[in-house]
């Protein structure tokens, strides 16, 4: 079935496969239509199999260069960092950045750990007015599931370490939560950018070892995997900042809300909805019963404790944001 423009807009058109001969298949076009896209008799016809569709496409379709050029001197310092981030979440190849020049050391330093942090980009080029920032990652050789486990992992393991560190009273450990936060960030980056190039290209999707259903699926799932991570820093932060390790009545129910609410996201992500949405709901219970007991508590950190206790709770409302993903996914397949 194509889909045909008429002068009354888009109806759709069946068009039958005709067999010619023993060992060729041809498919009519409507001649006015195919006039309408510079179609002519003779030109070739590349078609690449996708998915359950077919593109067709009057010309080879090439490996696709996304090029991105920043103007650091139309757009604030604080700005120009978020504006490299973004150019390599939507799939940019080369991200050139003039006039760079002008930012000041402490903006340009964060330029340049920036571009250091991202997943298969380099600085090709600086000649002190411009930078050049070039995609060197062959795509054959990494995988968009592989690096949605990745995440997963290690956002979990970030969780589970920071409410340790927050219980122990481990300034150490909780530290190095915190600085690894930013390699959940990278990771995320990479699937940002693998979803929003295989929109794109038709070459990208099957390169990563997806299709754009799943890479979507994937995209949304580790948005929701880096605000774990983004709470198991807070989390860290409190364990860092208090002045001793809580008293049992607050740390044991703490930790066994966070080992819900993990355990609600990895049912999640195995499809077991009803298990992760009653697990949800238990730490929902235990956050309620917790925070009541800090409200009338005369700890000094009872606060801090209330801080962790609420990035417990979005824990597992984030849990419960992947059951969705994952209904929605086993409702399309």
């Amino acid at each position: 079935m194509s889909q045909y423009r008429s002068t009354t807009g888009w109806e759709p058109v069946e068009r039958k496969v005709q067999l010619a001969g023993n060992s060729t298949f041809v498919i009519s076009l409507p001649k006015e239509w195919a006039l309408e896209q510079d179609l002519e008799s003779g030109m070739s016809m590349h078609l690449y199999p996708h998915e359950d569709r077919v593109v067709a496409s009057a010309e080879s379709i090439p490996d696709q260069d996304r090029c991105a050029t920043i103007d650091a001197t139309a757009v604030g310092d604080e700005t120009i960092v978020r504006r490299v981030r973004a150019a390599y979440a939507v799939g940019c190849d080369r991200i050139t950045v003039v006039g760079s020049d002008g930012l000041d050391p402490e903006r340009r330093r964060d330029l340049d750990r920036t571009v250091g942090r991202l997943v298969g980009v380099e600085i090709l080029e600086d000649t002190g007015d411009r930078l050049v920032v070039q995609d060197l990652l062959d795509v054959d050789d990494v995988s968009l599931p592989q690096t949605l486990l990745q995440t997963r992992l290690l956002a979990l393991e970030m969780h589970a370490d920071a409410l340790e560190a927050l219980v122990e009273d481990d300034e150490e450990l909780a530290r190095r939560v915190i600085d690894r936060d930013d390699e959940v960030d990278r990771l995320f980056a990479f699937v940002s950018r693998g979803f929003h190039r295989g929109l794109e290209d038709v070459h990208e999707i099957n390169r990563l070892g997806t299709d754009r259903t799943s890479a979507f699926r994937d995209y949304r799932v580790a948005r929701q995997l880096e605000r774990v991570a983004d709470h198991a820093e807070r989390i860290a932060s409190v364990a860092v900042q208090q002045s001793g390790p809580p008293a049992e009545d607050v740390g044991n129910p703490l930790e066994l809300a966070g080992a819900n609410a993990r355990r609600a996201l990895e049912l999640a992500l195995a499809g077991e909805i009803e298990h992760a949405t009653a697990t949800v709901d238990e730490v929902s219970e235990t956050v309620a019963e917790l925070d009541a007991t800090l409200r009338e508590s005369t700890d000094p950190d009872a606060y801090a404790y209330g801080t962790a206790l609420e990035s417990v709770r979005r824990t597992a409302a984030i849990a419960g944001n992947v059951v969705d993903v994952m209904a929605e996914s086993a409702i399309d397949a």
